[in-house]
């Protein structure tokens, strides 16, 4: 990537991680006000179609930016298809809403069969409140999109500031008066503030919102596109609720043990994954408009270095401290000694497969500005099949853990196939030795100190989190092992003379100095 991306991109980086750190304080806060609990089961369940469409966004994203893209060489035609798409997920999205408050407990109960009646009384209330929320999430995603490729990144990325602030000014201040129910009512006006934020920064540069007829040749261009990522969001869902189905026929509590778990991986390729596509993934999609293949392989392949940089150690360090991490970041409050437990344990299993989750949305991304989004969705498909089926099997062997073992074996495998198959729209993508002696050398230096720690966590107990008492000398034990085991990841990279590393010090920190 050249120098500015990189700027861009490290921009985005830190906006970026000030807000998961603060969604996560939000989490955390919920944690601490309900633990694994049978409200927060109903909270999360009652979430579950916002989570989708959280994900299903993303990808939405990555079909609606090339098509975006083509039709904003015209930027009165590219604000009217975007008008044309938002009405469409509006209308979908009505009628949906009205068959939730005509019979919500049905929703509940395809989401979570084991769970229990009152549980699922809860949950089916909360729905109502946060349905709406799957609308801005889909519309604050266009609008986030529309923005970056206008290169405005700033506010898309700060944008999600406010809404995590004010939920957490809640959770301080009310959580205890107005329990769980006003969490949801909060979480709802929270995703509206940010919605109007991004509006009014798209209304500068002419955009405004108007009512249309939505089916276009340019609605159907993208609807058809955007088909096998429907099938690919509903294999999903349908995977979401087989993994809540099996955690509700265990002990009470898996099913929030599971959420949050997930919620810290998801946070993880939030921060380093989200801050590289928001910047390449709209000059790939330039690059493939204009037919420069070469390049378009060159951004690619140095994406997934990057990704390959800085996930690799974060792979290690999440299995290793995965106890220490569920122990600092929840351990208070409702959130008990067992919840920590069960909820490491997950988190132990769903983290092997980070890297291979970086390294497959990459290419994802790659596939959707080729405007081929069948590839990669019927392998996700195929391996949304396999988890359904694996973790049925791995959950009567090992219990809970077994949603995470069986999330990882089917992510990676399906990185490893979808990474292969993107040699047939760019030949030899991945035939250049640079490349893989580059990946070889980023992975000895991440593996080196994960054994080192091993070795030190076996043999001394000052490495283990229970030789310390308070929560300070904890925090100050963990945030040290952190620092050591990046000091020397770091030292490794540069003995090694890592290229990617070498390019990035020398566009950045030396330029610095000389002015300096």
């Amino acid at each position: 990537m050249g120098n500015r991306l990189l700027k861009a991109g490290a921009f985005i980086f830190i906006v970026t991680l000030i807000s998961k750190i603060l969604g996560f304080l939000r989490e955390t806060l919920i944690a601490y006000r309900f633990g694994t609990s049978l409200e927060s089961d109903a909270y999360f369940v009652a979430l579950t179609p916002s989570m989708l469409a959280v994900t299903f966004s993303m990808s939405l994203s990555s079909v609606f930016l090339p098509t975006f893209i083509k039709h904003c060489k015209n930027k009165k035609k590219g604000f009217l298809f975007s008008n044309r798409v938002l009405v469409l997920f509006f209308s979908i999205f009505v009628l949906m809403y009205m068959l939730i408050l005509l019979r919500g407990d049905v929703f509940v109960s395809l989401m979570a069969p084991g769970m229990n009646g009152e549980g699922k009384i809860l949950a089916a209330h909360m729905l109502k409140i946060l349905f709406p929320v799957s609308f801005l999430v889909i519309a604050i995603q266009i609008y986030t999109v529309m923005l970056n490729s206008f290169d405005q990144y700033f506010l898309p990325s700060a944008s999600i500031l406010p809404n995590n602030l004010l939920i957490i000014l809640y959770l301080l201040l009310f959580g205890d008066t107005f329990g769980i129910f006003g969490v949801s009512y909060i979480t709802f006006i929270a995703f509206f503030i940010q919605f109007i934020i991004l509006y009014w920064s798209l209304s500068k540069i002419g955009y405004s919102f108007r009512v249309v007829h939505f089916f276009d040749v340019t609605t159907k261009e993208f609807m058809i596109l955007l088909m096998p990522l429907l099938v690919s969001t509903m294999f999903s869902q349908f995977n979401a609720i087989v993994d809540r189905l099996l955690a509700s026929t265990l002990e009470e509590g898996s099913i929030s043990a599971l959420m949050y778990s997930y919620k810290l991986r998801t946070l993880i390729l939030g921060v380093f994954v989200t801050s590289i596509i928001s910047v390449t993934a709209p000059k790939i999609s330039r690059l493939v408009q204009q037919d420069e293949l070469d390049e378009v392989g060159t951004v690619t392949r140095e994406s997934v270095l990057s990704v390959f940089l800085f996930m690799a150690p974060l792979t290690w360090i999440c299995m290793l401290f995965s106890e220490e991490i569920i122990h600092i970041l929840f351990e208070r409050g409702e959130f008990d000694r067992r919840a920590t437990i069960l909820t490491s344990e997950v988190f132990f299993y769903s983290s092997i497969a980070i890297l291979a989750a970086s390294f497959r949305d990459i290419v994802v991304r790659t596939f959707y500005a080729f405007g081929d989004t069948k590839t990669p969705t019927n392998i996700i498909i195929l391996s949304l099949i396999f988890n359904m089926v694996s973790s049925y099997i791995f959950v009567k062997m090992i219990g809970l853990p077994g949603l995470g073992l069986s999330l990882s074996l089917a992510v990676s495998v399906s990185a490893w196939i979808i990474t292969l198959r993107l040699n047939k729209l760019i030949p030899n993508v991945w035939k250049f030795k640079a490349f893989y002696t580059d990946m070889l050398k980023i992975l000895i230096c991440s593996i080196a100190p994960a054994a080192l720690f091993i070795l030190l966590k076996n043999n001394f107990s000052i490495f283990h989190l229970h030789f310390y008492e308070t929560f300070v000398t904890k925090f100050i034990f963990l945030v040290s092992c952190f620092t050591l085991y990046y000091f020397i990841f770091v030292l490794l990279l540069l003995a090694f003379k890592v290229e990617i590393l070498t390019i990035f010090m020398r566009d950045t920190v030396l330029k610095k100095l000389k002015k300096g």
